[in-house]
């Protein structure tokens, strides 16, 4: 089976864990291979433009929240534009202490972050 292709929404904020799990997951297999924002767009139209592209060739995504996500226009933005693709979308915490699931994601589960919960939603796309 093709490893799937999900898009990691995050606050700018939180890139350390963005970082953290990509390092994480390379280190498990290839079941399936992570892409984020693009960096340094020209203007905001441009980056939008390119998240959406990228999301929308992804086959799910999974938005890392955390306490800097309800103030991130970024990660909002990101988690919006999953929604509207009707991508399948999964929160995962970040923080112990942080269990604030942005109304951007509708009925969409947020978990604690473990292997197994990322397997099982890998394993329904």
């Amino acid at each position: 089976m093709a490893p799937k292709t999900v898009f990691l929404a995050f606050a700018e904020q939180d890139e350390l864990y963005r970082d953290l799990f990509t390092t994480q997951w390379a280190r498990s297999g290839d079941q399936a291979r992570f892409l984020d924002s693009p960096a340094g767009a020209a203007c905001p139209d441009e980056w939008k433009k390119d998240v959406r592209e990228r999301i929308r060739g992804c086959d799910g995504v999974i938005a890392l929240i955390g306490g800097a996500t309800p103030d991130s226009p970024v990660a909002r933005w990101q988690i919006r534009c999953a929604v509207a693709e009707g991508k399948p979308l999964m929160g995962l915490w970040v923080e112990k202490k942080y269990r604030g699931k942005p109304t951007e994601m509708g009925p969409a589960r947020c978990e604690s972050w473990t292997w197994e919960n990322i397997g099982d939603f890998l394993d329904r796309l």
